[in-house]
């Protein structure tokens, strides 16, 4: 699955590997964003290799299928519906929820984090809030990131500071939960939990119990939801695209 366009150019590099995790569970073998300086920067920020090529489309190349979508008009879907695309998450407010979950290589990013962290800054959950960092280097990072995603100051709190604040339990990184793993594993579903989560699979028993319930979506949507208790549109605590300091990294 190939994701190339305006759309794709608006994205952080971070949001691009959420896209191309996703196209293996949406059916594809492999998931490739196009390339542009954005891209550019992030390779040259983290390696020092002088020989590495730019591998892009053929002219003329064929597709099996083309689908084009206009992010611009996109409202956050219910976490249920990706196959039909019928309803919103602002229309699915009656879904009351047990568990919140924030993590996974899908949504346990360090703007995943910083995204979610400045939605709960200052606010406190309604229902337990799992956090797992999805590396130990973005676990390193919420300590040391302000909600601007840049170094903080002695007197300014850390990304992780803010989730601590808001009620969250932050776990150690990895895959935790998102496995199911044993009944001690951090943030597992062991009962009937109806749990909204940024992990990348909602199969029966994949978090745990195959008696609970998985629906998937962003860290916003999970924060956002975590606040009330009930599936949440994130657009109503967020009316501005949040500003941070890591775009040209990201």
């Amino acid at each position: 699955m190939y994701f190339a366009g305006e759309g794709v150019e608006s994205l952080t590099l971070e949001d691009r590997m959420t896209l191309t995790n996703m196209a293996i569970e949406a059916g594809g073998k492999n998931g490739v964003c196009d390339v542009d300086e954005k891209t550019l920067q992030y390779v040259r920020h983290r390696t020092n290799r002088p020989d590495w090529d730019v591998v892009r489309d053929d002219s003329g190349a064929q597709y099996y299928s083309e689908h084009e979508f206009d992010l611009a008009t996109m409202e956050p879907l219910w976490p249920a519906a990706f196959a039909r695309h019928k309803d919103t998450a602002h229309n699915c407010r009656d879904v009351k929820l047990d568990r919140a979950y924030i993590g996974s290589c899908t949504g346990g990013k360090i703007t995943d984090m910083l995204m979610a962290a400045n939605l709960l800054n200052g606010q406190q959950v309604k229902i337990k809030t799992f956090v797992v960092p999805g590396s130990t280097e973005v676990h390193a990072d919420m300590k040391r990131l302000n909600l601007r995603g840049v170094i903080k100051d002695n007197n300014e709190k850390s990304i992780e500071d803010v989730l601590n604040d808001a009620g969250c339990l932050i776990g150690p990184s990895g895959c935790s939960a998102c496995l199911g793993g044993p009944a001690d594993t951090f943030g597992r579903l062991n009962s009937t939990e109806v749990c909204i989560s940024t992990t990348n699979r909602n199969f029966p028993g994949r978090m745990g119990s195959t008696k609970s319930a998985v629906y998937l979506a962003s860290p916003l949507t999970v924060a956002a939801s975590a606040l009330t208790g009930h599936v949440t549109d994130p657009r109503e605590f967020v009316s501005e695209p949040i500003e941070t300091g890591m775009a040209g990294v990201l």
